[in-house]
């Protein structure tokens, strides 16, 4: 009969131990910080949004890097080749101008990059009109020209989803807007919406935490694309820009401004669908993401009409009666955090529109950083351990 004695029972109880705990997977903290995940903002395409103004991307990029996950690049001058985009983990392509289309080396390079594993965060934006209080800003004139990222999806020949675009006419640039009177901030800039999470997929990562959504966006095509996970309401329709003043649509081409008046939810309507503005899909083992606003991420203040030119008799709208409701608020949350920079009617203090951003982030990055699991690790400690104490047995044995 097989004795141990204390010093065996001692072993083999450690042993037993051990083997126990290394099949058990629990969250620990890193030993060392993980290399910051490396985000390239391309600015070398005529952009309209500066990422180094307040107004532009500057505050929602500041916001970026105050975070240990990621650090803000830049790219000013060169060309996106193989060596700009070497370690480069996402890159952000945002609203490049219509006259600055990418070469076919930097579509290439953006392929290979997306080959080894990389992810693309392709951001667009619609077309505005002489309604438009950013009209006065000449650079905005240009805004929606989406017709570059459309090339670059060809290039790279990446398909499934493209920004809406007039193909009608011979320029070929203007970009569909998203419309909707009854979710609109107001009557006269029905392209200002404010959304709720009955038009995006819930169960999204992109949408963790995400109850509302303040936007001015284009639309993608095709109306229909499996990848879209935000959509428009059933009041919304999609229409693009033929003039100064005038909108066309999808379904009647050269539509005229009192056409439009007279049947202003065709789009829906007709195609019975719901206009899509945000895509997100895996791509040759890389991700991406479509989304058909940048402007919604920006330091700039809302699109809407001052309060003097408002119309109608509501309460609302008369006099500063809304300018004291805000700056009672201001009063009363002045010791808040970052009270005194906010701005109530900046787009990136709206609604969850910074939290979207730092989502889309997170899913896009999702597979470039993940700490190394203490299973291996463990297992092989346990297996020294137990041969170990299989040679004192067995030399235990022997003598």
């Amino acid at each position: 009969m097989l004795r141990f004695n204390n010093t065996s029972r001692i072993i083999v109880t450690a042993v037993a131990l051990m083997i126990l705990l290394s099949s058990f997977q629990l969250n620990v903290r890193a030993q060392t910080q993980l290399d910051p995940i490396v985000v390239l903002y391309d600015a070398n395409h005529l952009q309209q949004i500066d990422p180094f103004d307040e107004e532009g991307l500057k505050l929602m990029f500041d916001m970026v890097n105050e975070s240990s996950r990621y650090i803000v690049r830049i790219n000013e001058d060169n060309p996106l080749n193989a060596s700009v985009l070497n370690d480069v983990d996402i890159l952000i392509l945002s609203d490049p101008d219509a006259s600055s289309e990418f070469t076919l080396e930097e579509s290439s390079a953006i392929a290979e990059m997306l080959a080894n594993g990389s992810s693309l965060l392709a951001l667009g934006n619609p077309t505005i009109s002489q309604n438009s209080t950013y009209w006065s800003s000449q650079p905005f004139q240009d805004l929606g020209e989406n017709i570059a990222l459309n090339t670059l999806f060809d290039q790279i020949n990446m398909s499934g989803v493209r920004f809406s675009v007039n193909y009608t006419t011979n320029d070929r640039i203007w970009g569909d807007t998203l419309f909707d009177y009854e979710h609109s901030l107001h009557v006269n800039s029905s392209w200002v919406l404010q959304l709720d999470s009955s038009t995006w997929d819930t169960t999204h990562p992109i949408f963790k935490d995400i109850n509302e959504l303040f936007t001015m966006t284009a639309t993608l095509r095709p109306i229909d694309v499996a990848s879209a996970v935000a959509r428009g309401y059933d009041s919304s329709f999609a229409q693009f820009r033929i003039g100064p003043y005038s909108w066309g649509n999808v379904s009647f081409p050269n539509m005229s401004l009192t056409e439009f008046e007279e049947a202003p939810f065709s789009f829906s309507a007709i195609n019975g669908t719901l206009p899509p503005w945000l895509a997100a899909f895996e791509y040759n083992g890389s991700r991406v993401i479509v989304a058909g606003s940048t402007m919604m991420f920006t330091g700039y203040t809302l699109d809407l009409p001052d309060a003097d030119s408002r119309s109608g008799s509501q309460w609302f709208y008369q006099g500063d009666n809304a300018r004291l409701f805000m700056n009672m608020l201001d009063w009363l949350s002045a010791d808040s955090p970052d009270a005194d920079s906010r701005s109530g009617s900046q787009w990136f203090y709206q609604g969850d529109n910074a939290r979207l951003f730092m989502n889309m982030l997170d899913w896009l990055s999702a597979d470039s950083a993940e700490p190394p699991s203490a299973i291996a690790p463990m297992f092989t400690i346990s297996a020294v351990i137990l041969l170990v104490g299989i040679a004192y047995y067995l030399i235990k044995k022997m003598l």
